[in-house]
């Protein structure tokens, strides 16, 4: 397994900074190990739930950058985790778990209350194998580029089911992928991801909007609250940063823009991502 690459501030500075602008969003794998200047004084707003910022905004910040947090979602447990408990507990040997996020992760841990897990684990990328080993899981697979397409994909299949532990939100790629590999697959919501459908973004998030800031937005589920939260005129003012495809692709339905997309979610691509926005024009 390759171990997790986390950014400091100095390598923040030394990313990506692609010239000229290329045609197309979507950036290559090796912007990241170019020069990058410095940001340019420019705005990034983060809209991942609470906690899950604290990371990239910490070294984004000590990089110079102006790091607004807003976030668009929240993760909520089940009303009865003791239903998500008594599913993952007919897990055998044969199967294969998925979890494809750091709350999955903590959502299966504390279903199983330090109980061993009974099947293989594999996880979609390194930010949630690292909570995944914190927790005490022993990491079986890890596919080589952290989406649920690849991990669908890649991911060696078990004798018995597959079995996704992972929002009821979550995108339906990876049961595609995996079925038409010939899986058996099962599905367990594990925790509840909400979107706020009466929130209103204060006035420095809208300000910021209003002048072209950078956001990151890393589900569809972020891409409806931060619409639905700043309004859609604000948002086709801001300079876009999707993680993966389906949150690009979310974007373009609501906000009808294409975003830049991060080439993998590892944090030096997704700061490649975020620096080559900040160089682009602010849109009409």
């Amino acid at each position: 397994m390759r171990p997790s690459r986390s950014l400091t501030a100095s390598s923040a500075r030394a990313l990506a900074d692609p010239t000229p602008m290329l045609s197309r969003t979507r950036l290559p794998r090796d912007w990241e190990r170019r020069p990058m200047r410095d940001f340019g004084g420019g705005t990034l707003i983060l809209t991942r739930a609470a906690g899950d910022n604290a990371e990239l905004a910490r070294d984004l910040r000590a990089a110079g950058v102006k790091v607004i947090e807003f976030p668009c979602i929240a993760v909520d447990p089940l009303d009865d985790p003791s239903t998500l408990g008594r599913s993952l507990r007919t897990l055998t040997s044969q199967d294969c778990l998925v979890v494809t996020s750091r709350a999955g992760a903590r959502a299966v841990a504390q279903a199983f209350a330090g109980d061993p897990l009974p099947a293989s684990l594999a996880v979609v990328g390194p930010a949630t194998e690292r909570v995944a080993r914190e927790l005490g899981f022993e990491v079986a697979f890890r596919p080589s580029r952290a989406d649920g397409e690849c991990l669908g994909a890649e991911l060696p299949l078990p004798r018995g089911s597959v079995v996704l532990a992972r929002s009821d939100r979550a995108a339906g790629e990876i049961v595609s992928v995996l079925r038409d590999r010939g899986a058996r697959v099962r599905e367990l919501v594990a925790y509840r991801t909400a979107v706020p459908t009466d929130a209103v973004a204060p006035e420095e998030v809208r300000t910021a909007c209003a002048r072209g800031a950078v956001v990151l937005l890393a589900s569809p589920s972020a891409v409806d609250g931060f619409t639905r939260a700043v309004g859609a005129e604000l948002a086709r003012r801001c300079r876009l940063v999707a993680l993966g495809p389906t949150t690009a692709q979310r974007i373009e339905q609501l906000v009808g823009r294409e975003p830049f997309v991060a080439a993998r979610p590892a944090l030096p691509a997704i700061v490649a991502a975020i620096s080559q926005a900040q160089r682009s024009e602010v849109p009409a």
